[in-house]
């Protein structure tokens, strides 16, 4: 079957799903960091045995800990991924590994097996089947960090990495730093929250030493000089976003808040809810119901909501304008045949500030008795944003700092504000809460004041 896939074919497969990757996820705006990051992935690609492919490296705006690779050569790293690493050479292995996945095939191999959303995408998937259908969304971005690889492609991936690295003349040493951190962060977040490169790229026991055994091979003479650049690396990072970005919507109890398009909604107490780039979803406890508020593709809201209600197989009941706190609107109910089964719900196009929102909520027609209250007083509670200090609240940035005095990451945070916890803070510079810092070292530090998180 392998055998079938052409090399173009390839490039257009990952080229298809790089395009789906991006309507889906933000890229980090930061021409300056993606330069950076594009510049030493370039290099390492050249000296590859496919140095021809369209290789493209690019940051995703995503607080997660992750990189991936499609096939063809188009490559993604997460903004928290570079908020963890601390050289040039970290970042250099990374991406040396994710080259020889692209290099070796893994990737089309496993795309050859599944589609990008019923692979990629399937195993992240918070969905249940008979209402994820109908949501044009399907659970895009909550896990669309690369597929899972198996130990044996780990292991040729981890060889190729060093590989690339050593002739890009940076030190492959760093890449056990790079491995010891994401096991720290693992460990940190007890298997909590999106996973993070490990959870796509299986580990093993043994696999650090493996690596280690493979330097080990590497004659001195060739080690000598190999870069690692920590300085120049903490420069390029100096400002990045830490953390979940709250101009782009946070939570204060079951209150969302988007401080950017100035709008707030109300979700139902207990959801599990993602605020993903080009949608709000929130899923119930017993996963058979979901609310998902996006932008409409049509503006104005009769208009949109007289596209949606056209749509094939969408049969509406009882859809009428009104206001929804003074903003003009239509809202509807509707019902839709599936593969599972009926899914029905409740459709609202709002018209505000210049855009239409569509707010849907639905389940299975079964059920939707159970819910329809629940949606409707979820659309009736968009609104315009109007508290002050959630319109000014701002991101949590790195910053790179110069040690003045022998001390510990415990001895500066006491004279200085720290939003994040002193275990994160070693875990992102590779080194303990207590390990002893002297006057001259460069240390990454997290500003800022994290929004309010309860009412």
């Amino acid at each position: 079957m392998l055998s079938l896939i052409s090399e173009s074919q390839e490039i257009e497969m990952g080229r298809s799903y790089s395009q789906q990757i991006e309507a889906t996820m933000a890229l980090y705006e930061d021409a300056a960091l993606q330069a950076y990051v594009e510049g030493i992935g370039l290099s390492l690609a050249a000296t590859s045995e496919r140095p021809d492919l369209p290789w493209s490296f690019k940051i995703v705006d995503d607080a997660a800990v992750n990189a991936f690779a499609l096939p063809g050569g188009f490559l993604y790293v997460t903004r928290g991924i570079l908020t963890h690493f601390n050289s040039e050479a970290e970042l250099a292995a990374v991406l040396g590994h994710e080259i020889g996945h692209v290099t070796a095939r893994h990737s089309v191999e496993q795309m050859s097996r599944q589609t990008l959303l019923g692979g990629i995408l399937a195993g992240a998937a918070i969905f249940s089947e008979d209402v994820r259908n109908v949501s044009g969304i399907g659970a895009a971005a909550i896990g669309v960090f690369g597929l899972s690889h198996s130990r044996r492609d780990e292991h040729q991936a981890d060889l190729l990495g060093v590989r690339y690295a050593l002739r890009g003349r940076y030190d492959p040493r760093e890449a056990v730093k790079v491995h010891q951190m994401l096991g720290r962060q693992t460990e940190l977040a007890g298997g909590r929250g999106i996973p993070n490169w490990l959870a796509t790229h299986p580990s093993s026991e043994d696999r650090i030493e493996r690596i280690r055994r493979q330097v080990d091979t590497i004659p001195e003479a060739d080690l000598a000089g190999a870069r690692v650049l920590r300085d120049e690396y903490l420069s390029a990072v100096d400002g990045l976003i830490y953390g979940p970005d709250p101009r782009q919507g946070f939570f204060q109890g079951s209150r969302f808040l988007h401080p950017d398009l100035e709008f707030e909604l109300t979700l139902p107490d207990g959801w599990q809810t993602a605020n993903l780039t080009q949608a709000l979803v929130a899923q119930s406890p017993d996963e058979d119901a979901i609310v998902q508020l996006t932008l409409a593709t049509v503006i104005g809201h009769a208009e949109a909501s007289a596209a949606f209600f056209a749509e094939d197989g969408v049969r509406g009941r009882g859809v009428g304008q009104t206001s929804v706190n003074g903003h003009a609107a239509t809202i509807g109910s509707f019902e839709v045949a599936t593969e599972g089964g009926a899914v029905s719900g409740v459709a609202g196009f709002i018209d505000y500030d210049g855009r239409t929102y569509q707010i849907l909520g639905y389940t299975s027609t079964r059920r939707f008795g159970t819910y329809e209250s629940t949606f409707r007083s979820v659309i009736s509670s968009f609104d315009r944003l109007t508290d002050t200090a959630a319109l000014a609240v701002k991101p949590l940035r790195i910053q790179r700092l110069t040690v003045q005095r022998t001390t510990t990451l415990e001895g500066m945070s006491a004279s200085r504000d720290l939003p994040v916890s002193l275990d994160v803070l070693a875990i992102m510079n590779g080194i303990d809460v207590d390990t002893r810092l002297v006057a001259g070292d460069k240390i990454k530090w997290v500003v800022g004041t994290l929004p309010k998180s309860g009412p």
